[in-house]
């Protein structure tokens, strides 16, 4: 049966400047904004549609750019938006346009790749829909971004990851917690402030979340609701009750929610930020926040008690089933390992390395290397540069990532241009440790990978193109957590033409290509 769909443009005119924000009443500190709002407005569109990103540069001496966050941009790897990967960037002063064809729907978001423009607010949700009807029925659609928010700009806000040794102490960074610890944010305020949602009776909601942060990790749950899991990172899936869920950095989870039959009383929801990243502190490390669900008016709502199921491991996405069951992808034809650590260096100096190389941006965007080659066979890994850590893959071959994290904290592990399938995890020397995924296994595009921890992955190489993997901690990317597959390089130059329009923005930043 085919449905006719009416495909459209969707354009958002969005100028990137810097402005002031106290967000947790304190701290006045510089943002950088959409049209002077943080987060930047939602976006919406439908499958079919073309999303139009108009962009002005109103910043002052640096490019910037956007990624639209799980958008595979088959085709078009030129608007992937990774400054210097697969493209210069939209100049100070300029304009340029993003102009993407949605052929996926599902919950997703925006952000800059460019310095550390994502870290001080230049992000925002993304929903596409499907016009022909979604897999689940609901009477309303909430979105909830959650956000981790520092008291000081990423140029100098503490981090103990990159601090040096001898001041990156527990106790040390226990000191004016206030100055170190982020605050959480809901839909770009403050927890303390967070808004009500409200229920009818019988009806059912589609809550929508989003971690749209940079550093910490959230709980989520709603008291005394049922709630069922049907979606993560855009992938649908098989309904899966749940107690609450976890989100790591740029990870999203839409769940469904029913409501009680009856309206006499009022209810919470809670969310808690936290991470092993920084040191625990009480009511900072983790920190609890809670909203009212209100049927009434009538009635108080209840006074806020931590959710127990929070201090359980009762949320797993290994057990979650894609909704079109989607097989196990055959057995590889090319594995790889992505091994994750960190030490410092001999001036204490903190490094990130995958496969012991920490990531350096190149000189020229690296999908003018992949596109620019001889078409002669020779382009290889070492083409791209030592430190840009690439992986020429082959067209449509079936991929396998072992990714390996021998760090003492949780990396939430990024792929663009795919979604993988989620196929194992355990923990490293622990046999006894596995666990393997169904025939169907889950698929996502960013996976967490704790502390002496490693998951299975696997994708088909079915997007030409030069794609970024890395850790979506801002902090760790810039300190070298990332590499880059190149897939089907050969197809790239039969099908990839890089618009006039960004080699145009090249030229004003002074890239030579």
């Amino acid at each position: 049966m085919f449905t006719a769909v009416q495909c459209a443009r969707i354009e958002y005119d969005w100028e990137i400047s810097n402005i002031q924000v106290k967000m947790d009443g304190k701290h006045d500190r510089l943002a950088v904004a959409v049209n002077g709002e943080i987060p930047m407005p939602l976006a919406k569109a439908q499958l079919g549609d073309t999303l139009v990103l108009n962009l002005r540069n109103s910043l002052e001496g640096e490019p910037t750019g956007l990624h639209s966050h799980g958008i595979l941009n088959n085709g078009t790897n030129y608007y992937d938006g990774a400054g210097m990967v697969t493209e210069c960037g939209v100049a100070p002063g300029s304009q340029m346009a993003y102009e993407i064809p949605l052929n996926q729907t599902g919950t997703y978001w925006v952000h800059g790749h460019h310095n550390s423009q994502y870290i001080n607010g230049l992000r925002g949700p993304l929903i596409v829909t499907d016009p022909a009807g979604e897999p689940y029925d609901y009477d309303d659609d909430y979105v909830l971004t959650l956000e981790d928010w520092f008291p000081h700009a990423s140029d100098v806000m503490i981090d103990p990851f990159s601090m040096p040794q001898s001041s990156a102490s527990n106790s040390t960074f226990r000191k004016s917690p206030e100055e170190k610890y982020p605050i959480g944010v809901i839909n770009g305020v403050s927890g303390d402030s967070a808004p009500d949602l409200p229920f009818a009776p019988n009806a059912t909601y589609r809550v929508r979340l989003l971690n749209i942060g940079s550093t910490s990790m959230f709980r989520f749950a709603i008291d005394d609701h049922d709630m069922h899991v049907i979606e993560a990172d855009g992938v649908s899936s098989e309904k899966r009750k749940v107690d609450h869920v976890v989100l790591g950095v740029a990870q999203r989870i839409s769940v469904l929610v029913s409501a009680r039959p009856e309206a006499t009383r009022n209810s919470r929801y809670y969310f808690e930020i936290f991470t092993d990243v920084f040191p625990e502190s009480p009511g900072y490390n983790p920190r609890l926040y809670s909203g009212a669900v209100s049927y009434t008016s009538e009635s108080d709502v209840p006074a806020p008690k931590r959710p127990g199921s929070f201090d359980e491991l009762t949320f797993d996405d290994l057990d979650l089933v894609p909704f079109d069951r989607q097989s196990i992808l055959p057995p590889p034809d090319a594995s790889h390992d992505v091994i994750v650590s960190a030490s410092r260096s001999a001036t204490d100096i903190m490094q990130a390395y995958i496969n012991g190389v920490s990531f350096a941006l190149p000189r020229v965007p690296s999908i003018f290397t992949a596109l620019g080659y001889q078409g002669d066979g020779s382009i290889s890994d070492a083409s791209f540069g030592r430190r840009c850590n690439a992986k020429v893959l082959q067209h449509l071959d079936t991929v396998e990532l072992f990714v390996a994290n021998i760090d003492t904290v949780t990396h939430p592990m990024h792929l663009h241009g795919h979604f993988f399938q989620i196929i194992e995890r355990g923990i490293l020397g622990d046999p006894k440790g596995v666990r393997k995924s169904s025939q169907y296994p889950m698929r996502r595009d960013t996976v967490l990978v704790g502390p002496n921890s490693y998951v299975k992955l696997r994708f088909r190489a079915d997007n030409p193109g030069v794609w970024l993997m890395h850790c979506h901690i801002e902090r760790h990317m810039e300190l070298g957590l990332s590499m880059m597959f190149v897939s089907a390089p050969d197809v790239m130059r039969q099908t990839i033409q890089v618009p006039e329009a960004l080699k145009d923005q090249c030229r004003q930043i002074g890239v030579t290509i």
